[in-house]
């Protein structure tokens, strides 16, 4: 019988403001990949090749009907908001946007751009690096691309511009809009891929490419360089509705597109916030919202009307353990998208979508957010059973980390088995002595029995567990 064994492909980890990248083919356990189970009551049902549980313990509706308490609010939107500063003061990568300061050296920008490189810092070549085409990225381009950097135009004070994004679009590391795949048999995992960014979200421009093409943007999580083309440039009253809106919808379905006075339309993600036009429900059950719309670079605000469905919640949704169950769930088979590539979620910001739509600002990244948790149960000297036990301590929609991945907790199944659900890239299986590969690239369902490639369990490889109610 084939031993199933995950190998992590693909995981950032965070050191500081800096990034990692790494394909660790020693398979270490249920890192941005999915995890097996073995249920008893219900079977599981497991689709084919593949490690998602399907049927009953992959529904909303079996895990809220055995969560005690599952719509009791945990936290007011008053603890959430002291809760979301103590995490900007954990975290490298949290700013508190509101109070931020435009006014900043060259020198200090400089640096910013130059962390915000991560693995390209110092770097004269592109190492391992793909094209769209499966073709290896020439040196010469690399080097054209950190030129385009513009670092030689950062003289004396800089001044940032206040702006919005207008459309779903992707901060980058550097300032091309290139692909840099690390695996030429799989060209998902980019590189050069920071994070997205979705329409309405508030940024502050610090630098321009040689170019003219990108601008190197602060937003409320992470830095790199965005497409000037989804920018619109304001003033700082009309920013900070968006910054803090007083009245505003919040995304609570996976995706949300938005129609834009018929002529195009834009893609939101779980946690977008939409600022309102008025607060009080239109005709024929719709709001009119604010979506921000670039005019030759400068913000022209759209009113748009969108209907009030189980889409959206005007304000954020209540904090509860079934909305942690309800909201991942809604993701359950969506593909794995690394940087929020694919316009999908990979594992950090799958969680951080969940918390979001609740007013809970996590970090970007799996290791900033284990890192600013402000509850958190550790695992180091545990053995096998002491760490199942210390599993079963966590409330439901905790964080469970490992190095580079993160899982969301959902419970334990009728015969104990604690479950989880989380952005899944790939798993691999071995039968006699023969090694494959399988991407699965989903959100899913699994447990935490899965080994990696030198027969630690998951459970095994576990780091801590965080969470932000009590």
């Amino acid at each position: 019988m084939a031993n199933n064994i995950v190998e992590l492909l693909h995981v950032k980890i965070r050191k500081g403001s800096l990034s990692m990248k790494k394909k660790i083919l020693t398979a270490v356990s249920g890192c941005c990949l999915g995890l097996c189970s073995m249920m008893f009551s219900p079977l599981p049902v497991f689709a084919a090749d593949s490690i998602a549980i399907t049927g009953q313990l992959a529904t909303p509706s079996y895990w809220t009907k055995h969560t005690v308490n599952g719509d009791k609010v945990l936290l007011p939107q008053q603890e959430i908001n002291t809760i979301n500063r103590t995490m900007r003061e954990k975290s490298t990568s949290l700013v508190d946007l509101a109070a931020y300061n435009i006014n900043k050296s060259a020198a200090d920008v400089k640096e910013m751009i130059l962390a915000a490189q991560q693995d390209y810092r110092g770097e004269e070549t592109p190492g391992e690096a793909y094209d769209a085409n499966g073709k290896q990225v020439p040196t010469e381009h690399f080097k054209q691309v950190k030129a385009n950097c513009n670092l030689e135009g950062l003289t004396g004070n800089i001044t940032g511009q206040y702006a919005l994004i207008t459309e779903r679009t992707n901060m980058r590391l550097l300032p091309t809009a290139d692909n840099y795949f690390d695996d030429v048999t799989c060209l998902h995992y980019d590189s050069m891929q920071a994070t997205a960014l979705d329409p309405a979200e508030p940024v502050i421009i610090l630098h321009k490419s040689k170019d003219g093409a990108f601008a190197f943007c602060q937003a409320r999580h992470y830095t790199g360089w965005v497409s000037l083309g989804a920018l619109a440039v304001t003033d700082r009253q009309h920013w900070q509705r968006y910054v803090n809106p007083k009245d505003f919808l919040v995304v609570t379905a996976n995706k949300k597109v938005v129609a834009v006075g018929g002529a195009w339309t834009v893609l939101f993600q779980m946690g977008s916030v939409i600022p309102l036009a008025s607060n009080k429900l239109q005709p024929h059950d719709t709001w009119l919202a604010y979506v921000p719309v670039e005019v030759n670079g400068v913000l022209s605000e759209a009113t748009v009307k969108i209907t009030d469905d189980d889409s959206v919640h005007k304000g954020f949704l209540p904090c509860t353990q079934n909305n942690f169950i309800r909201q991942s769930m809604k993701f359950l088979g969506d593909e794995y998208g690394w940087g929020g590539m694919d316009d999908s979620v990979d594992c950090s910001s799958f969680v951080a979508d969940i918390y979001r739509s609740m007013g809970i600002e996590l970090p970007r990244d799996a290791d900033q957010q284990e890192l600013a948790m402000p509850q958190s149960l550790k695992f180091e000297g545990l053995n096998t059973a002491q760490r199942f036990a210390k599993v079963k301590e966590a409330p439901v929609g905790a964080l469970l980390f490992k190095p580079g991945h993160v899982m969301m907790y959902l419970g334990q199944d009728a015969k104990g088995n604690p479950l989880v659900i989380h952005s899944a890239s790939s798993y691999f299986t071995f039968d006699k002595g023969q090694k494959q590969k399988h991407y699965i690239r989903k959100v899913l369902v699994s447990d935490l029995q899965f080994q990696n490639g030198k027969a630690i369990k998951t459970i095994d490889g576990l780091t801590s567990a965080g969470f932000c109610t009590k």
